[in-house]
């Protein structure tokens, strides 16, 4: 059983890959960064969701960012489209982490514990599932990128660079 599950993530983290490419080709926005992701704590636990189309992998939530709106906005845009939560305000950055595709494939990491609202559990056409998790017991499924970016924000580090 822990094989399958382990493959499965492996497939999702590839489709993921692909829908990030294709997002990334298609993006015609000015900003230097080009999507974000938000850890949204509570009495220290986070919570992930999980996409129809990558159905056996966590992640934080996150995306692209529109024309137009700041890194910050889409954070806080996609936090209410993926989790049903409203982000009332930003506590702080965790770094900014450059994607596959170089320079100009930036992904920024906020967090916060100032939001509002109740966790949607009805899935939406992008969501399938969504679920607090302790920080020091995340999931196997944990995407590995997004795993780092947790644990960088529980180690208390801000303001890091590198490779997503």
């Amino acid at each position: 059983m822990r094989i399958i599950r382990r493959l499965g993530m492996y497939l999702s983290l590839s489709i993921i890959s692909i829908v990030h490419t294709v997002r990334y080709w298609t993006d015609f926005s000015t900003s230097p960064i080009q999507g974000v992701r938000i850890i949204l704590v509570q009495d220290r636990k986070v919570i992930l969701v999980t996409h129809w189309y990558a159905p056996w992998t966590w992640t934080l939530p996150g995306g692209g960012i529109h024309k137009n709106e700041t890194p910050e906005q889409a954070a806080m845009r996609e936090t209410q489209e993926e989790t049903g939560f409203v982000v009332k305000s930003l506590a702080g950055e965790i770094g900014r982490y450059q994607g596959t595709w170089g320079r100009g494939d930036m992904v920024a990491v906020y967090y916060t514990g100032d939001f509002e609202g109740s966790l949607s559990l009805t899935p939406n056409i992008e969501i399938m599932g969504r679920s607090w998790f302790d920080i020091d017991n995340l999931p196997e499924e944990l995407s590995p990128a997004n795993r780092r970016r947790i644990e960088a924000y529980r180690d208390g580090v801000r303001g890091e660079t590198g490779k997503w």
